[in-house]
């Protein structure tokens, strides 16, 4: 569950404690219910849970490719590979480049992960619990490339004094982006009773939001627009909270433990107190 405003839950509750939680949790604004999965495993053997979302990213690169260069006529002149250039050496690029290319790939799971281990106790009414929750979220890419540069004939350089003329110019980004995961992890141990439910918080996570504002019409005015808009930084804080309730079964499945519910015994009501006893009255009969 995720909520901008319970900071803090942790601890053992037992059924009727974990409902009235979860009553609580329930009434509370910005709650809500992420998913109530169930698993069953052997004692002494980990289980896993993904509440996740598969996200593919490259890895490997095959380097970029950049024709090789032939050069230009010199002043005045006319080379027979693009025309003549007024001005130095222009080096032009015979062919097409292509940028860095993926050719390997990653899969990483995004979401909620929880790991848990059960143990049995001997007196097979505790179990050991071993919980490794794990929130994995995408932050965004990070570009590790470097544009590919190459000359040009440029007036402007020759304005600014350099007679040659030569210039540069973007061929391509060569953009390899690169993903940045953020992860939350807690790893903790609790020996709890068979039916108890474990509650684990503090998985907090605070993402800032700019959010701008303005009045139509009126904010898109030059210079005067700006005392109609208006641009603020909101803070937004999450808290993910897990419970995991731990529960023996037998080889049939059912509970190993089961629960014995009291009959309630209804005692019969009696005569009102004010109502007067009863009478009985006998008649001999003649002939």
């Amino acid at each position: 569950m995720a909520s901008p405003s319970i900071f803090g839950l942790s601890g053992v509750f037992t059924n009727p404690q974990f409902q009235l939680v979860i009553r609580a949790l329930s009434q509370q604004k910005g709650v809500d219910l992420m998913s109530a999965p169930k698993v069953t495993t052997k004692s002494g053997n980990s289980a896993t849970i993904k509440i996740t979302r598969e996200f593919p990213f490259p890895t490997e690169f095959e380097p970029p490719e950049v024709p090789e260069s032939t050069g230009m006529g010199g002043v005045g002149g006319g080379g027979n590979d693009g025309g003549g250039a007024a001005g130095g050496n222009v080096v032009a690029l015979n062919g097409m480049v292509t940028p860095a290319t993926p050719t390997g790939f990653e899969k990483r799971d995004l979401g909620v992960l929880l790991e848990v281990e059960p143990q049995v106790g001997a007196d097979n009414y505790t179990i050991d619990l071993s919980l490794r929750p794990e929130v994995v979220e995408f932050d965004g890419f990070i570009n590790f490339g470097s544009p590919i540069i190459g000359p040009r004939y440029d007036p402007s350089v020759i304005l600014a004094g350099d007679p040659s003329g030569i210039g540069t110019y973007t061929i391509t980004e060569n953009v390899m982006n690169q993903p940045v995961f953020s992860i939350r992890r807690v790893e903790t141990s609790v020996s709890i009773w068979d039916g108890q439910t474990v509650a684990m918080g503090g998985l907090i996570r605070e993402d800032v939001q700019k959010v701008d504002d303005k009045v139509p019409i009126l904010g898109d005015i030059p210079l005067a627009g700006r005392l109609f808009r208006s641009s603020v930084d909101q803070k937004i804080k999450k808290n993910l909270i897990i419970f995991v309730t731990a529960r023996l079964l037998d080889a049939a499945g059912q509970p190993l433990i089961q629960e014995d519910e009291a009959e309630e015994i209804v005692e019969p009501l009696g005569p009102p107190e004010d109502l007067p006893p009863l009478r009985l009255e006998t008649r001999a009969g003649g002939n």
